[in-house]
């Protein structure tokens, strides 16, 4: 079992799901502070696919730890976990509807463009050749879409529903205080 641990400096909790308004000239500044931090956490658990277990640890202000904060974002993590879990699903069946009629589609236009290819790459003139091999290019290059949506988009769905879950139902969270060296 792979584990990761991702160790996060926040000003507030609120920065775990809202990007923060600090800029590089801050002692604030960290790797994962121009997105919400739930982004980087998605993202190191993303890096490996043989992670099972993530240990988040977020370091606060002392002033910023109210009450029991690492159950409050324990609850609020699965909550945005089952929220974007329903909207992965809603997408995954969208792009596989889509990329079904894509296809169909795509399959009766190659099957023109080939026929139409055929029928005029016999021709002398050079012009008519160049023509029917652009056809059969163009064709084929249809096929393209239909196929990432059908193929290649649903491994980046496996991916956000595994990271998701992962996220929901085996991480663990540590709420600790941080000491500042000097405030900011």
């Amino acid at each position: 079992m792979s584990s990761v641990t991702v160790a996060l400096r926040l000003r507030s909790l609120d920065d775990f799901f809202h990007t923060p308004d600090i800029d590089p000239f801050s002692d604030w500044y960290e790797a994962y502070s121009d997105a919400p931090a739930i982004d980087y956490v998605q993202a190191c658990v993303a890096d490996d696919p043989s992670v099972e277990h993530v240990d988040i640890v977020v370091s606060l202000p002392p002033e910023q730890i109210v009450g029991d904060a690492a159950r409050r974002l324990r609850t609020a993590l699965r909550k945005y976990c089952d929220a974007h879990l329903t909207t992965v699903a809603r997408e995954s069946k969208r792009n596989d509807s889509r990329g079904w009629l894509m296809l169909a589609f795509s399959v009766v236009v190659v099957a023109f463009f080939v026929w139409l290819a055929q029928q005029i790459s016999d021709s002398p003139h050079t012009a008519l050749s160049i023509a029917a091999e652009g056809l059969s290019i163009a064709a084929w290059v249809l096929l393209w879409h239909p196929l990432e949506a059908l193929v290649f988009n649903r491994w980046d769905f496996r991916l956000d529903r595994r990271v998701l879950r992962t996220i929901r139902d085996k991480a663990t969270v540590r709420v600790e205080p941080l000491v500042l060296g000097g405030d900011d």
